[in-house]
């Protein structure tokens, strides 16, 4: 085997290695994380700060309180619809609103009740079990508001209020002491969850988020009961999908940790730890918990402030996937199509590599003229070095420096290319904008596979083409076969994994390849 092919194969399996590891999102980032993850509370991850369990077993408080038959309210404005309970004053159904999101498209849809936003804590020492009663409940203008009957003579409320014009809110805990005696709240904590099915698909997954204020981690609890508790006395945290998330925010020092936490039947779970408070005789303490629940659209995450914008996961090349997100997003703006501006976009990019690309390509031409020149003598060299590998190779390259043969020169402008092509896959991928998006015919859903297959074939019928241009002759027999292997092999690996990645970005790839067809016949043409 010559050098040249064994360039050849250690480039393409670089470029199908990183490639694969921008597609499969459930992938750990780097090995760092991966002991993060798989660490238990008894082995925490280097970021995270030990906490006691949130959830304690004290004496249970013996509380007097009227009983109220389970009620629920429901609310709902332009971009929320919510059903409550009294049942531990927890949301029930939330559902987001959003112009060309049907039913399927919204994040939260739930229908039986649970955790999500129960509040429970305790006073010197006893656990209150706040989440197991029944409050009071009462539908307001803004939004929905839970009272509890006097506990210990403390009356606590609780509000969530949504706003009309966009997806931001608050959650208000009130607590006054109306007894003379000081009370000393102890952890106060805000539940969300169990989120379900965080496993069903492979490409979508439900993440924790947490945001420290430096760094952000995105966690898949993946052992059943394993929790993994955060300090978060600066940042925000909460959960998201690949196209929507719930965060939680708030004034620096509000918060104190946060658990990350998954059951037994693969929900997962975040608590968020409040800082204890001291409540004087006659006086009110307020919780005012600030909330996102909606869409990951960039431009609205960035002016919600906070550093909420970076739950958005553009990847290893954030520099160069928000420039061309935005870049997008104009040309929507001129086409009002996301395929078309998908197209522009890519015709765009295209221009902008043109001048490596044709480095790339004018090389590899180059090295194919040469090495037709070189084949009689390569012949010869082999049949007399065919019994010493070792001086056949020291014969071959001196004959490559002769006749000016370099094999990486066609292969390193295409590599200075793949963070081009990683950022456009992570602006086209998050990007929720083209979560139901339609371009033309079949293609109602630019977020959404293929239903009809037609791109992933494209592609790699483009990609077989692209490559039977660019395939320099082979040096031996041997590596003609081999070549031949993986001229067949990689386009249909390739459109394999392709009938499940999203249709916008198989347009790009297809409008690409095509692009890239036509600048390599022009160059065969010159030569």
């Amino acid at each position: 085997m010559d050098n040249r092919f064994i360039v050849f194969i250690i480039v393409s399996a670089v470029i199908l290695y990183l490639f694969n590891y921008m597609v499969i999102k459930n992938v750990k980032k780097d090995a760092k994380n991966v002991a993060q993850i798989q660490k238990t509370v008894e082995i925490e991850p280097k970021n995270t700060k030990r906490e006691e369990p949130i959830q304690q077993n004290y004496e249970k408080l013996d509380v007097n309180q009227v009983k109220i038959d389970v009620k629920t309210a429901e609310f709902e404005n332009s971009k929320y619809k919510v059903k409550a309970s009294s049942q531990g004053a927890k949301i029930t159904k939330l559902e987001i609103k959003r112009e060309g999101f049907d039913e399927e498209n919204n994040m939260i849809d739930y229908t039986q009740e649970n955790n999500h936003m129960a509040f429970n804590m305790q006073i010197n020492g006893q656990d209150l079990e706040l989440d197991t009663k029944n409050w009071g409940i009462t539908k307001k203008d803004s939004g929905i508001e839970f009272n509890l009957q006097p506990v210990k003579n403390l009356l606590i409320s609780k509000e969530l209020v949504l706003n009309e014009k966009e997806y931001t809110g608050k959650y208000v805990i009130k607590i006054e002491n109306n007894t003379s005696r000081e009370y000393e709240i102890q952890t106060p904590v805000l539940n969300w969850g169990p989120e379900k099915n965080i496993t069903a698909d492979r490409y979508n997954q439900i993440q924790a988020v947490v945001f420290n204020g430096v760094k952000i981690e995105r966690i898949k609890a993946k052992k059943k009961n394993e929790k993994l508790i955060y300090n978060l006395e600066k940042g925000w945290a909460g959960m998201r999908d690949q196209y929507f998330c719930i965060l939680f925010y708030g004034n620096e020092g509000l918060f104190k940790a946060c658990e990350i936490a998954r059951s037994e039947n693969q929900a997962l779970n975040i608590s968020l730890r409040l800082h204890d408070l001291k409540i004087a005789p006659g006086q009110q303490v307020e919780y005012t918990i600030q909330t996102y629940i909606g869409p990951q659209t960039y431009q609205e995450l960035k002016s919600g402030g906070h550093d909420i914008y970076k739950v958005v996961d553009f990847g290893i090349f954030r520099f160069l996937a928000v420039p061309i997100y935005y870049l997008l997003k104009f040309l929507y703006q001129i086409t009002k199509n996301y395929g078309v501006a998908i197209i522009l976009l890519t015709i765009i990019i295209r221009a902008l590599l043109w001048w490596p690309t044709q480095r790339s390509y004018t090389s590899m031409k180059k090295m194919q003229t040469a090495m037709n020149k070189m084949q009689p003598r390569l012949k010869t060299i082999k049949e007399i070095y065919r019994d010493n590998p070792q001086k056949l190779n020291e014969e071959t390259m001196k004959l490559y420096k002769e006749y000016q043969i370099n094999p990486m020169g066609g292969c390193l402008p295409m590599l200075l290319q793949m963070p081009v092509f990683f950022a456009l896959y992570s602006a086209l991928t998050s990007a929720v904008e083209l979560k139901g998006a339609e371009f033309v015919w079949f293609w109602k859903d630019l977020s959404a596979k293929d239903p009809v297959y037609v791109l992933p074939l494209l592609m790699g019928l483009s990609m077989f083409i692209q490559q039977k241009m660019s395939s320099p002759p082979a040096a031996t027999p041997e590596a003609a076969t081999q070549q031949k292997m993986m001229l067949y092999m990689m386009p249909a690996m390739l459109t394999f994994f392709a009938f499940m990645w999203p249709s916008g970005l198989l347009l790009y790839w297809v409008v690409s390849n095509m692009l890239s067809i036509g600048q390599q016949f022009l160059i065969n043409r010159k030569a």
